[in-house]
């Protein structure tokens, strides 16, 4: 529904009409009642669930400060709990990204360590599950 597109130079230029400004307000709107209501959750998570190889090898109690070591298939990946949030905080990876990600401490969170197959997920009480996992 745009009236009129001119090029000007190398730029172009867009001429809103109502209802485009009208579509791009409720598109704004629903993304905005979806963040609230649907996806985003801010729940204080009660355990950590460590996963090697989509295998579950440790469930922690977040309030009990404590060190883990996991062996994956690169080497052995080191997860602290620490004042109610955990971490990756030391791994055999190249890129260290799980690493650099930091503290989790809400409800279905996830840090994970891709090339050895860790993965470090908050739960609480109301778990809801992870909606998808990419590799």
């Amino acid at each position: 529904m745009i009236s009129k597109i001119n090029f000007k130079g190398n730029f172009m230029i867009l001429k809103l009409t109502q209802a485009d400004k009208i579509l791009v307000a409720v598109l704004l709107a629903f993304n905005l009642f979806l963040f609230s209501k649907v996806g985003y959750s801010t729940d204080q998570g009660n355990w950590v669930v460590i996963e090697v190889d989509q295998k579950e090898v440790a469930r922690l109690a977040l309030a009990e400060n404590q060190i883990v070591h996991v062996t994956g298939p690169l080497g052995e990946t080191e997860v602290e709990v620490k004042d109610g949030q955990a971490r990756i905080r030391r791994s055999p990876c190249n890129k260290k990204l799980c690493i650099k990600s930091g503290f989790i401490r809400y409800a279905d969170r996830i840090s994970a360590c891709l090339p050895n197959r860790v993965v470090v997920r908050i739960q609480s009480q109301s778990h809801r599950g992870i909606d998808a996992i990419l590799s």
